[in-house]
């Protein structure tokens, strides 16, 4: 009988009662809930004492599918059951978002390819979704398939790795036994037949995605049908407090501390922290120990525990941006820099702002969106406005979940619709551009990082007009 994609509860409540499946897939933005689902699950499932013999953690983006189903058919020692956990596995990958990982795996393989060249086209087959021999044979498939992990990663690929990318075919040729080296699509294939035969009765086979999956692929429904599909979305704020999930959550936590926590301060809480449950919840520990006996947790705790996050920073730096305030901007650009992010990343921050900025304009022209909406408080925002827009209008922004701005984090995306008064979409276009400019000049100029970024938020704070008009002064005084 098809199962369901079931709730966090049901889950820990089947494994703890005895009705455990043999596969599970847990995805989903929400990583805190899916690695709290996943401890729950090992915790009942295996004895610490042989706890070490009878589990393994791959990394799907490294292993094969037949090297996860071997590790599947091994007995469990002295325990009822072996559990094999796998992360972001490529089979899943046309909806996972992957982005950090594949690129840190990229540069990984490139470090190992003159030693290991066949460990570098392994990792790059699952990468890339093409078959090994596809590399060697520098077929359309891999040119294309090149093309679009390049475009898809332009804002982290380096000049050294775009030359280990056009390597792979002289590094493919030194393989002996390409075969060997199976794709996704093999590896899918494969997992299917495995999903239709006869399942082992001691083994606990548990797929681990960061972001979402089609939950109409034929893979994912064979899932469901043998086991359980779970997809963890992120807690958006209640109506009240009193149905903030979040928030009563943290209480119940406090409560084991004698402590509580003002509405106040729950929601710089939130706000600090970009509404991530990880975060907010690290932050919290902290914050036990730093009030000591105090019972209640207000804002003034929060203001001198918690850092401001890069994620509130970018939105105040971008916030300037569009009040044109050139001081304030910049001093919010050296309050994100002195954080220790790389100005790179910071650049490309405010290029994502920018196209998610564009993303909600062309809403707006739709009419799917008014300028208004920002003016509403968050609570109403999220129940009246993005929930429904997400449903309705999620599939027509681009489908990856990091640049679609109603995949975003509610919060994230209340803030850029806040921003849209500020700017036209003419400008936005134009500022987009500038970044792109920047992006070069920190990856290939000797110029100053910081100067490159002050001189690109100063561009972006001063008006079209003003730049005009400031421009052709420049320009009388040179004649």
């Amino acid at each position: 009988m098809k199962q369901r994609s079931s709730s966090v509860p049901n889950i820990l409540k089947e494994v703890q009662s005895g009705k455990i499946y043999p596969v599970y897939l847990l995805c989903g933005e929400e990583n805190f809930l899916i690695e709290n689902t996943l401890k729950g699950m090992l915790d009942a499932l295996l004895d610490p004492s042989t706890r070490d013999f009878n589990v393994d953690f791959l990394e799907g983006i490294t292993v094969s599918v037949r090297d996860i189903l071997s590790a599947v058919e091994i007995y469990p020692v002295m325990s009822d059951w072996r559990v094999v956990v796998v992360r972001q596995s490529t089979v899943f990958k046309a909806r996972t978002q992957k982005n950090t990982s594949a690129l840190s795996l990229m540069q990984n393989a490139a470090d190992a390819a003159d030693a290991n060249p066949q460990k570098a086209i392994s990792v790059m087959v699952k990468i890339l979704g093409i078959s090994a021999q596809e590399i060697a044979d520098q077929s359309h498939s891999f040119n294309s398939a090149l093309r679009d992990f390049t475009e898809e990663h332009k804002d982290g690929v380096s000049p050294e790795d775009i030359e280990f990318l056009q390597r792979l075919p002289q590094l493919a040729a030194q393989v002996d036994n390409l075969q060997s080296l199976s794709g996704s699509a093999d590896d899918t294939e494969l997992l299917m037949e495995w999903l239709q035969g006869t399942l082992p009765q001691t083994s606990v086979l548990i797929f681990i995605l960061k972001g979402t999956v089609d939950a109409r692929s034929r893979l994912v429904k064979a899932i469901n049908r043998v086991g359980r599909y779970v997809s963890f979305t992120a807690l958006e704020a209640g109506r009240t407090l009193q149905q903030d999930v979040l928030f009563q959550g943290i209480s119940r936590k406090l409560e084991k501390f004698g402590k509580k926590i003002t509405p106040g301060a729950f929601n710089l809480l939130r706000k600090r922290t970009g509404n991530d449950m990880h975060t907010i919840f690290e932050e919290i520990e902290k914050m036990i120990a730093f009030v000591g006996e105090k019972q209640q947790i207000d804002e003034k705790d929060v203001q001198d525990l918690v850092v401001q996050s890069s994620f509130d920073n970018i939105f105040a730096l971008t916030d300037a941006i569009g009040k044109r305030s050139v001081s304030q901007a910049l001093a919010s650009l050296h309050s994100v820099l002195e954080s220790g992010e790389p100005p790179i990343k910071v650049n490309a921050l405010i290029a994502r702002q920018i196209r998610l900025a564009l993303q909600a304009k062309l809403l707006v022209e739709k009419g799917e969106l008014k300028l208004n909406d920002g003016r509403m408080n968050y609570s109403d925002f999220v129940q009246r406005v993005f929930k429904p827009l997400a449903s309705r209008m999620g599939d027509v922004l681009p489908k990856s979940p990091q640049i679609n701005l109603l995949k975003q984090n509610s919060y994230a995306a209340y803030k850029i619709i806040q921003s849209l008064p500020h700017f036209g979409t003419e400008e936005l276009i134009q500022d987009l551009e500038k970044t792109l400019n920047a992006d070069i000049q920190l990856k290939s100029s000797r110029l100053d990082p910081d100067c490159i970024l002050e001189q690109l938020v100063y561009e972006l704070c001063v008006r079209p007009r003003e730049r005009r008009e400031a421009q052709n002064v420049a320009q009388s005084r040179s004649w």
